[in-house]
């Protein structure tokens, strides 16, 4: 099986490496029109072309990672390579519908990971037009694997999921930049504070994922009565600091509509 992954920035980039491992630098195919995007490639091993036609003509599946304003684009360049076969969208906001009204007679699904796929540690989840095959889930679940952990959602979650897992190392990293200078202003250099909230934050969600416990639970272990982590808990809690995350989930949401809507309304 060949996967020809268009769009090569940094998540496509990933893709393609991540696929070239687990299927084999021969089966994998990666197109762009910047030259020193798929210079980058062509050092993996990977095969590179800068003709979008070409790639998802040699291909048996298409790995669709442009920018959500570029797939209208792509896919009306593309569209009769791709009649037929399997497409996997990784745009941000691109409803199944909107897929559908520019390639009518490919099979789309609609994935949203994350950033932790360039460790192949990504969270994705993806959902699927109707009349979907076995099969055909089974080929999109072996691909998918190969980034990191997968689930399968209605699409009626998808821009929660986006605005959730999709934009979580964006906030994530806001929050540890803000942890990480306080440790410098009480006394840690910053490379060190850096590697020892990092790790923190990884052990901690492996806590979480492998005990199956919930965060609060996992508070109540770490927050010994009288102790640093209860005070500083408790310092915590005078902020807005609910309220923020809160918000900025719903912001997520909301501008995912918004793209869909201005887009579907182009169509």
């Amino acid at each position: 099986m060949i996967i020809a992954v268009i769009g090569a920035g940094v998540i496509g980039s990933a893709v393609a490496k991540a696929l070239a491992t687990s299927s084999g630098k021969d089966r994998i195919i990666a197109s762009d029109i910047r030259v020193e995007q798929l210079f980058n490639l062509e050092k993996e091993g990977v095969k590179t072309t800068m003709n979008n036609i070409e790639a998802a003509a040699a291909a048996d599946v298409i790995i669709l990672c442009v920018k959500p304003l570029d797939v209208k684009t792509v896919l009306s360049q593309i569209q009769n390579e791709i009649k037929g076969k399997l497409v996997i969208s990784m745009a941000a906001a691109i409803n199944l519908e909107l897929l559908k009204k520019c390639a009518p007679y490919a099979k789309f699904v609609r994935a949203m990971p994350n950033l932790g796929i360039i460790v192949r540690e990504s969270f994705t989840a993806y959902c699927s037009e109707h009349g979907f095959s076995s099969k055909d889930k089974e080929i999109v679940e072996r691909i998918l694997r190969s980034f990191g952990t997968v689930a399968v959602v209605e699409e009626n979650k998808m821009n929660a999921v986006t605005a959730l897992s999709g934009c979580a190392p964006g906030y994530l990293s806001s929050l540890m930049e803000l942890i990480v200078q306080g440790g410098t202003e009480i006394g840690l250099p910053t490379e060190f504070s850096l590697t020892a909230l990092a790790q923190s934050m990884i052990g901690t969600g492996k806590v979480i994922l492998e005990t199956k416990k919930f965060p609060a639970d996992v508070m109540k272990m770490v927050a010994t009565p009288g102790g640093v982590t209860e005070e500083e808990l408790s310092e915590l809690a005078k902020y807005p600091f609910q309220q923020a995350f809160k918000s900025i989930l719903q912001i997520g949401v909301e501008k995912s509509r918004e793209i869909t809507r201005k887009l579907l309304d182009e169509c």
